[in-house]
């Protein structure tokens, strides 16, 4: 039975145009055409979409066959063909379609009725065109007589890719429909992110009938079951699916415990308009790609009646504001095929269409004699639709490079970007994410850091707090890295099992390998054998390995006698010489006449006498109390400076004929001292395979006291490692040891992950950037290691530079015997200065008179300074006086007590 779309029956038709249909036959250009053509609909009305196309269908026929220009007169009516039962009664109304003599059909394409439909379009010769669904390739590999009115799979997982690519999205987790359709989706999707360097971690098939078997909760399990880091899903289903995936997420509070994004393809972003609020709820925050329509008048225009005609046809059902994707493209398809025929009759001035039996069974259809050439009219077209140019290639694909990029937000369509001619171009409106939050999400979940329990050098890891608190030097150079990232990913970091042990570096690597944990960090040096399963970033710190021996001084120095001391402790000595100098100067130029005379002369015997006392006794002699203290201190601290001196001096001679054996790796492996090295490092294997080495000669250690320990008491001759270890114990011991080799093992310490962890390539740049910033660097080095100098040396201290003090005598040796002596000087001076105050008070006093008998001229005598007098170079002699009627003994003693 055939359905009439127009509003009016054949006869009005007619009346209204048949002063149209005279003046054509005046005028000779009105050819002889069939009264009526017939075409075919393919719709499962108890769908939305199903409904949405019908109403589209039956707009586009009325509107064609009121349009004289199309057509010229023959009437347009459509044959339905109604699916979504079984598939038995579904494919024998298809059949019963195609045995009605209609010129095409269009339907959506469907994998329920893909494969019969192009098979039988393909047997009758019938062109079809497609106006929903996906994956429109399908039908070519059936039919030669297929049309796409709908974007092509390869197209809009393009402008996903692109999508996912501005986020910098790498890893996908994939929800699709279970069917040839949503396989052959996927695999376009696949192709696109491989130009983009992504790829899909995890796949979930799901259909309506499997729906019941589905479980977000189950999704959850795997995901972290296969410690998968992606939080970035994309929905590839049919909206009516969709539906039921959104609503059980939102019900099981999936979307919120996995965060990240989620994307949905075209297939349920075009149907979004019909979207219930409950529907909407569930999708908050999810973005899309859907075919880009241009709101113009005519597309405005067709809308308003679209929705005026599917209201009054289903009154009950919710629908959206326009016509949509879908409904549009059945609209155009309906008037590409229109215009197709139109030009057939015009081009062959067919009079009638002709359809014959292949006669091979009563159930084959009729074979439809112009339909090659009717396909190639539709083909050809090259209109203006309702959402645009129509065009299609060769193949019968419609040509769409334009998507609009769409956002759910507060139950609406926001649109907030576009995707055109293959670039990608957002507008800037703030897009909502499903936490609803404007951030863009990273797209994984937090990693699990993995950490090694034990390490030989603190410094690197430090570990606290019942393993709660991580710090160290590769903890806050990878901290430092992730806060540099475009979108810095959480994370949390997990000691590694066999806690108890010192951590075997190669063990920690495979269990990134086995996704026990996404990365590890640690002092981990970059091997190509390691590069094999896991993936490193760029070095944060340059290692080689070198060879670490006790210093040994092997150069003759004319300076040989100075090395006993420090240089400080020279210093001390001398201090030591010119005080006491000064102090026995001072308590005997009053009383012992060596000490006297001019300036220079005491001097010369004050340094003298300090100076032979280090070697032999001298000649003068000491003649006040203060002074032989002073010479008794004195000569018990050159007693023990001589003896120390001697000792250390023998004992440097000593060690100089002694020349360590161990210069370089060659001299390493021909000696038979053992070797020290880190337990659980590549050390061991590298010196027992790449330098021959045997294994019996070489020592693992777990802690970094165990080589300063071993190296001193002399039960290992060199110790083997990588170069920060090294320079971290000689900054410890400092001057102590020396490096007698060049790095002959080059590396660095890298972070590692995953192999082909897209977060790589951003930290590889993030660490780069930090170890160029040499200053951001040294500060973090600083903070663990303290600084690089040595007692003011800035690398290896060694004796050939001149910078070694082990082993020579400083003032911190004799400290407790400088300051004691140091005590008794400052007491002796104190004495002195109060017996000089107290007898200067006695003498200030003036001598009087003597009475005589016998008077004579009065003489006064006056008390003489005799420092004065030694000051002015003055000798202690006298010119005899006159006699006088006084006690002439007396007198002269008085005056020489003065």
């Amino acid at each position: 039975m055939f359905l009439d779309c127009t509003t009016c029956d054949v006869q009005s038709f007619a009346m209204k145009h048949l002063v149209y249909l005279l003046l054509l036959l005046s005028m000779g250009l009105c050819d002889a055409r069939p009264p009526e053509v017939r075409i075919g609909g393919v719709f499962n009305l108890g769908s939305y979409q199903g409904k949405q196309s019908n109403v589209a269908i039956q707009l586009a026929i009325q509107d064609v066959n009121n349009d004289p220009k199309i057509l010229n007169g023959t009437l347009l009516q459509l044959k339905t063909a109604e699916i979504g039962s079984t598939a038995l009664i579904d494919a024998g109304n298809v059949l019963q379609l195609f045995r009605a003599n209609v010129v095409s059909v269009v339907a959506p394409m469907t994998a329920q009725i893909s494969n019969l439909v192009s098979f039988l379009a393909d047997s009758a010769q019938v062109p079809l065109i497609t106006f929903a669904g996906n994956d429109p390739s399908m039908s070519l590999k059936h039919s030669a007589y297929s049309m796409q009115m709908i974007g092509r799979d390869v197209l809009q997982m393009k402008a996903i890719a692109a999508l996912l690519n501005n986020f910098q999205w790498r890893e996908i987790v994939v929800i699709y429909q279970e069917d040839e359709l949503g396989l052959s989706g996927i695999l376009a999707l696949k192709n696109a992110l491989q130009e983009i360097s992504a790829r899909i971690v995890q796949k979930f098939g799901v259909s309506d009938e499997s729906f019941s078997n589905f479980s977000w909760k189950n999704v959850a399990k795997r995901l972290e079951g296969d410690m998968t880091r992606s939080r970035v899903f994309v929905i590839h289903t049919s909206y009516g699916l969709a539906q039921k995936i959104f609503l059980e997420a939102k019900q099981s509070g999936i979307m919120k415990e996995l965060g990240g994004a989620w994307v949905v393809t075209e297939w349920v972003a075009s149907s979004l308009e019909i979207a219930d609020d409950t529907t909407m709820d569930s999708m908050q925050g999810v973005i899309g790609v859907r075919i880009k329509i241009t709101h113009t008048p005519h597309f405005e225009n067709i809308s308003m009646r679209w929705k005026e005609k599917f209201m009054r046809l289903y009154p009950n059902v919710t629908h959206s504001e326009n016509i949509g994707i879908v409904g549009a493209y059945a609209y155009d398809s309906v008037r590409v095929i229109a215009k197709a025929i139109d030009d057939l009759f015009r081009d062959n001035k067919l009079a009638e269409l002709e359809f014959k039996s292949s006669g091979k069974t009563s159930t084959d259809a009729y074979v439809f004699q112009e339909g090659n050439a009717l396909f190639q009219k539709a083909v050809n077209s090259n209109l203006e639709g309702i959402i645009g140019k129509i065009k299609f290639s060769n193949s019968g694909l419609l040509e769409i490079h334009s998507y609009d990029i769409v956002n759910v937000v507060n139950r609406e369509i926001r649109v907030v970007g576009s995707w055109v001619k293959e670039e990608l171009k957002l507008s800037g409106v703030e897009i909502m994410w499903p936490n609803g939050s404007s951030k863009t999400p990273c797209g994984f979940r937090k990693f699990i850091v993995g950490v090694p329990p034990n390490v030989v050098f603190p410094g690197f890891i430090n570990i606290k707090d019942n393993n709660k608190l991580f710090n160290g030097f590769c903890i806050e150079v990878f901290k430092k890295a992730v806060t540099k990232l475009n979108c810095p990913f959480d994370y949390e970091f997990k000691v590694s099992e066999n806690s108890d042990k010192n951590p075997n570096y190669d063990t920690l690597v495979q269990q990134v390998a086995n996704k026990i944990f996404d990365a590890v960090v640690a002092d981990i040096t970059i091997l190509s054998d390691r590069s094999e399963n896991v993936d490193f970033t760029q070095p944060y710190t340059d290692t080689g390995l070198v060879i670490m021996v006790p210093i040994k001084n092997t150069k003759s120095s004319g300076w040989a006698f100075m090395k006993p001391f420090t240089l400080s402790m020279w210093l001390t000595a001398l201090a030591f010489i010119l005080l006491t100098a000064f102090l026995l100067w001072l308590f005997e130029r009053n009383e012992n006449d060596a000490f006297t005379g001019e300036t220079a002369r005491q001097l010369e015997i004050s340094l003298w006498f300090s100076f032979a006392t280090i070697v032999f006794v001298q000649g003068e002699k000491i003649m006040t109390s203060l002074g032989k203290v002073i010479l008794m201190v004195w000569l018990f601290v050159v007693l023990i400076l001589n003896s120390s001196y001697t000792a250390s001096l023998a004992s440097y001679v000593t060690v100089q004929q002694l020349s360590p054996t161990i210069r370089d790796t060659e001299s390493l492996r021909a000696s038979n001292t053992s070797i020290g090295h880190m337990d659980g490092s590549f050390v061991e294997n590298y010196l027992i395979d790449e330098l021959r080495i045997d294994k019996n000669r070489l020592r693992a250690f777990t802690k970094a006291t165990d080589y300063v320990d071993s190296l001193r008491s002399g039960s290992i001759g060199a110790v083997v490692d990588e170069t920060p270890y090294i320079n971290m114990l000689m900054s410890e011991n400092c001057g102590e040891f020396e490096i007698v080799s060049r790095p002959f093992y080059r590396g660095g310490f890298g972070f590692v992950f995953a192999k082909g962890c897209p977060v790589v390539p951003e930290m590889t740049s993030a660490v780069l950037n930090i170890t160029q910033n040499k200053t951001e660097l040294d500060s973090i080095r600083s903070c663990w290691f303290g600084s690089d100098s040595c007692n003011d040396d800035k690398s290896n201290v060694s004796q050939e530079q001149g910078g070694n003090d082990i082993g020579r005598l400083s003032p911190k040796t004799f400290w407790g015997l400088f300051v004691i002596s140091t005590g008794i000087y400052c007491a002796l001076l104190s004495a002195y200065l109060v017996s000089r105050f107290c007898k200067g008070r006695i003498n200030a006093v003036k001598v009087q008179p003597i009475p005589q008998e016998n008077p004579v001229p009065a003489i006064q005598f006056v008390a003489l300074d005799p420092n004065l007098l030694h000051s002015r170079g003055v000798r202690r002699s006298y010119t005899a006086l006159p006699p006088l009627n006084v006690d002439h003994q007396q007198s002269t003693s008085r005056l020489h007590s003065a």
